[in-house]
Parts: structure tokens; sequence; C-alpha cells
């Protein structure tokens, strides 16, 4: 199990960390305009166009340099956060859906640094400094949660981007538990995959105290759970010496061959073997 006796011996945050990490992040966030510019129409169209004007792809997500400019600025942001990205495996060429545990809204920056994609999210996340209007920038397919209108207008959209070529992403846990391991899949997202006839590709997520063996598991720490506020767990992930977030991409499934309430078993299992492991 991830969850140990090591897990006690975690490294205690420390104030002093932010004197420098403060004003790196201060001077990240100064690039964020001139990177978001690469999501101007026209910019879009000229990098999806080609230098010949042939080729022409949808222009819904960065496509050639401004991907990636957009997977630079993500997984930079990560480093001055102190966070290391690890990444395990490879995501198949061609669309795909991405479903994933979800344990922080720093999933949602790590699964953009491994590839862009539109990533399903509760509407809360759209008021959310920075991070909010970050998403809404790079193509998020926001959600109301218990709104059954809202659920198939987004799974709509979701299919539709899936037979666009584009990669679509969310969580299946529908939310943060508060709680280690992982969460029941819900099945009715999934639909869209096999909608566009398209693989699924369960991706693991896992925090862990970087530089140490066994591994150290920082849930607990990393955790944006229910009360949690967005500010004190930034503040939090700051002050830790080490994070590594750790992405494992597990065995592709077919959708066309099995129903979504399979898919969704089949999904978890796979990313709680590797959570687990």
């Amino acid at each position: 199990m991830v969850m140990n006796a090591a897990a006690s011996s975690v490294s205690t945050p420390q104030a002093w960390r932010l004197a420098y990490r403060l004003p790196m992040l201060v001077l990240h966030l100064l690039l964020l305009p001139p990177a978001l510019l690469v999501y101007l129409p026209a910019v879009r169209r000229q990098s999806a166009e080609g230098p010949e004007g042939q080729g022409r792809r949808t222009a819904s997500q960065p496509q050639g340099w401004t991907r990636r400019l957009h997977r630079w600025w993500t997984a930079r942001l990560l480093r001055v956060l102190g966070v290391r990205l690890s990444i395990q495996g490879q995501l198949p060429s061609g669309p795909v859906l991405v479903v994933a545990n979800h344990i922080s809204w720093l999933d949602i920056v790590a699964l953009h640094a491994l590839k862009p994609m539109w990533l399903v999210s509760k509407a809360e996340v759209k008021g959310w400094p920075l991070i909010g209007r970050l998403a809404a920038a790079v193509g998020t397919l926001f959600i109301q949660r218990g709104d059954s209108q809202s659920r198939a207008k987004v799974a709509r959209r979701m299919a539709a981007l899936l037979r666009q070529g584009h990669t679509v992403g969310f969580f299946p846990e529908a939310g943060i538990s508060g709680g280690p391991g992982v969460g029941r899949f819900h099945a009715r997202l999934f639909g869209p995959a096999i909608r566009a006839a398209v693989p699924v590709v369960p991706v693991t997520i896992r925090y862990h105290e970087r530089g140490c063996w066994p591994r150290r598991d920082l849930y607990e720490r990393i955790v944006f759970g229910p009360g949690s506020h967005f500010f004190g767990n930034l503040l939090r992930v700051m002050m830790h010496p080490a994070v590594e977030v750790e992405l494992i991409i597990t065995t592709v499934l077919q959708p066309p061959h099995a129903g979504r309430d399979t898919l969704s078993g089949q999904a978890r299992e796979l990313v709680r073997l590797a959570y687990e492991r």
C-alpha cells in the first residue's frame, strides 16, 4: 500500500521556503499573458495551418509550437511550486479519453503538463484565483454537479471533441473524497468515448516526497479535500521541501468492446493497482 508507517516521518513544511518560491511564482505568472496569446483565434489558425496554409486542423486547442509552450508553462509552474513531474508510460497518438484519480488542484496542472487537453471540471473551479482563469483559457468543460442537463451537455461536447481528434480528460471519482486510495468511478462520462469509438487511457496520480526511498506518500499534505481553502493548500505545497507528482499511464482500454459500466470498472481497477503498488 502507498500509505505506510514511513508517512509519519515525512519532512515538515517550513515557511522560509516561501522567501524564494513566492518571488519565482510571481515572475512566472508574469509570463501568463504572453503565453495565453497562443489561444487567440488568429494565432491558433496560423499554428494549425502551418507555414504553407496546408493541413488545416481544428484550432480549438494548441498545436505545434503552441502546444510545446503550453506544456512548458504548466511544467514550469509545477517546478516553481516545488513539485517535480514524473511520467511513466506514454499516451497513444490520436484522440483518447484520459481518466484519472483526483487528489488536488495540482492534478489539473500535471495533466496539462503531460499533454494539453480538454478537461472536465466542476463549475466552482471557474471562480478559483489563477487556476480558474487559466482553466477557462486553455479549454475546460465546466460541469454543474448534480445537474443532469449540464452533464448531458458536457457529454455531447466531449463526444464532439473526441471525434474532432482532441484529447479529453476527466476525474471519474466526481470530486475529492478527502481519504487516501481510489474511490468509485462514475460511469456516465465514459459514454462519449464509446460513441466516438476512441480508446480510454487510465492514469494514476500519486504524490511522494522526492529523494526518499522507500517512497513517502504525501497524500495528507497535498490533498485538496472538502473544507480546504485554495490559498492555504497552495502555501502548504510551497512550504514543503520536495514533492514529486507521478503520472502512471496504464493499459489502454478499447471501448467498442465494452459498455460504460465495464469500462469504468476496468479503469478504476487499473488506477487502483498502480496507486497501491
